[in-house]
């Protein structure tokens, strides 16, 4: 059966996250991070996590393409990179310019037990990046950076566990 149309992906994302719109559901996902029993429910609803269903999400309706250049990574060069990053059964992957995460879920679908360093400018990205990291119980440290000035904002682990990760917020390291 067909992968669920944009619209429709959503329309039932913002149900389930209690959201009436794609920059609402963005700052209500830091409460969800830890929530399993939601976790499990977005799992049931995309049914297929090797896809970055909250990129299609974030990237038609809130990507910034004008100002800050925010197109993704196509899927078929996340999987190229990953195939290239994972050589020599590397487990360690460091994710530059994260966004969402495009190139960790796929290096994830070759391997899940890899760890994964996620550097991201953007604020309004990174829950989307924990999240997706969580779901998928992949293990991680999340940095809110400027990667060209190695200036750290904040930063995140995420900590694997049974089913799905849980994100503990380390704070910012002034």
């Amino acid at each position: 059966e067909p992968a669920m149309e944009l619209k429709e992906l959503t329309e039932k994302t913002l149900v389930l996250f209690n959201s009436k719109n794609t920059t609402e559901l963005i700052k209500k996902l830091p409460s969800y991070w830890n929530d399993n029993d939601t976790k499990a429910k977005f799992k049931e609803l995309v049914g297929d996590l090797s896809i970055d269903w909250l990129q299609k999400i974030f990237q038609y309706y809130e990507a910034d393409r004008k100002d800050k250049k925010q197109d993704y990574t196509p899927t078929s060069l996340a999987k190229l990179m990953a195939s290239l990053a994972l050589r020599n059964d590397e487990k360690h992957i460091i994710d530059m310019c994260a966004g969402s995460g495009a190139l960790t879920i796929q290096c994830w679908n070759l391997n899940h037990d890899i760890e994964a360093e996620c550097l991201e400018f953007d604020e309004k990205v990174i829950p989307i990046l924990l999240f997706n990291l969580a779901v998928r119980n992949i293990k991680a440290t999340v940095y809110q950076m400027d990667v060209l000035q190695q200036e750290v904002t904040n930063s995140w682990q995420v900590v694997a566990g049974d089913e799905f990760g849980k994100v503990i917020e380390n704070g910012n390291n002034d």
